[in-house]
């Protein structure tokens, strides 16, 4: 899907997120909001289509996102430390597929500032 799709799973039993991103664009293809011309080269894992804070005591039982190992990172804690031990595994997948920013920089404009807004609604079908 587009890299603005923004899907908030809340899934217990969720293992791994597997995201197709749109490729059709021949370069520049990340088309993530307010994303740069000269910094769409790579996807934002973790918040193309899919933003990782979602996540967050939504899926306990994740262990792979985007390829991410993301299993011993324990959401029994608080977000903002959650937060801080996903941001280093997503940074070092971005200098793996060729990122070469400064994890000050990479965060500011390929990193979530802020725990996202979830809104659950109970659907019961009769």
């Amino acid at each position: 899907g587009p890299c603005t799709f923004n899907v908030f799973p809340v899934m217990e039993r969720l293992k791994e997120v597997v995201v197709n991103l749109d490729t059709s664009l021949p370069a520049n293809n990340c088309t993530y909001w307010k994303s740069r011309i000269d910094d769409r080269g790579l996807h934002r894992a973790g918040l193309c289509c899919i933003n990782i804070g979602a996540v967050y005591e939504n899926c306990p039982n994740l262990e792979r996102f985007m390829g991410v190992d993301v299993a011993m990172v324990s959401h029994k804690q608080t977000f903002n430390k959650w937060n801080g031990r996903i941001k280093k595994r997503f940074y070092d997948y971005y200098l793996r597929q060729g990122g070469s920013k400064e994890i000050k920089a990479w965060a500011k404009t390929r990193w979530l500032s802020r725990r996202p807004v979830t809104f659950c609604h109970d659907v019961v079908l009769h």
